[in-house]
């Protein structure tokens, strides 16, 4: 019997040894890209530079602009990093890339 208890005690320890491993701090993420379509770059048109706008384009600057068929116009020009922020006001922003389809990457830190 003494044999059993010292048994279980012992994995009992080896068990809480673990359980205090698995709860230790977290630890920091690195810096994540996430990228943001032209659809997405609309909403951000939309709220800060034009109402009116559906669509938003990302090449060396943000453009936003509304559909008339068969054409696009013009509405205005947005901040690539204000819309990085808008998007993700809880993270750090570190700054933003050209993505593939005129769409925009914003790298965060998070």
């Amino acid at each position: 019997m003494p044999r059993r208890a010292l048994a279980l005690t012992t994995a009992a320890l080896a068990c809480l040894g673990a359980l205090a491993v698995s709860t230790g701090p977290a630890q920091a993420a690195g810096p994540v890209d996430i990228v943001y379509s032209p659809l997405s770059l609309g909403e951000y048109c939309a709220a800060k530079v034009n109402s009116s706008s559906i669509v938003g384009f990302y090449n060396g600057s943000l453009g936003c602009y509304r559909y008339a068929s068969p054409n696009l116009i013009y509405l205005g020009s947005g901040s690539p990093s204000a819309a990085c922020q808008y998007f993700n006001p809880t993270y750090t922003y570190l700054g933003y890339a050209q993505g593939g389809s005129q769409s925009l990457i914003c790298k965060y830190s998070v």
